[in-house]
């Protein structure tokens, strides 16, 4: 089987395909890219979601790098690979369109029962403040080669 490979961009909305749901359904980590002030991208493993209009959710400590760097520039990049086939990957580009601490809490305990299997995050600070960081994608592009064609 030769490689698969699914490019899709923004011409009104993305809707996930079943491809890259099932990356980010799976306990795959992404690496969220953000652009410092010095213009340096800060790259950074995070745990990632999505919601029902298919925009990404990014969960992450208020006053961060991610955080500030999101608030200068709202453009991002993430990168997503399957931890069963590392030759299975999207990677997505987009802008942060909202960034709330409504609900943050409970979104990242939901996080916490999806990677860890814990129903909360075992090292939360009683003083650190959660945002969610909505992402809406611009360009997805998805690559799949078979791992047994190489193994």
């Amino acid at each position: 089987m030769i490689a698969k490979v699914i490019i899709l961009s923004m011409i009104q909305k993305i809707v996930f395909d079943d491809q890259i749901l099932n990356l980010l359904n799976g306990r795959n980590f992404a690496s969220l890219a953000t652009i410092m002030p010095s213009g340096f991208p800060q790259v950074t493993p995070i745990w990632i979601d999505y919601d029902e209009n298919h925009d990404l959710l990014v969960n992450i400590a208020l006053g961060r790098s991610k955080e500030k760097n999101t608030a200068i520039n709202d453009k991002v990049g993430l990168s997503i690979f399957s931890m069963t086939n590392p030759y299975e990957t999207v990677s997505i580009i987009g802008n942060v369109i909202d960034k709330t601490t409504e609900g943050a809490i409970d979104h990242f305990n939901k996080l916490s029962k999806k990677y860890l299997n814990l129903d909360k995050y075992p090292m939360s600070k009683p003083e650190e403040e959660r945002v969610i960081l909505r992402i809406r994608p611009k360009k997805i592009v998805y690559v799949s080669i078979p791992l047994s064609t190489y193994v």
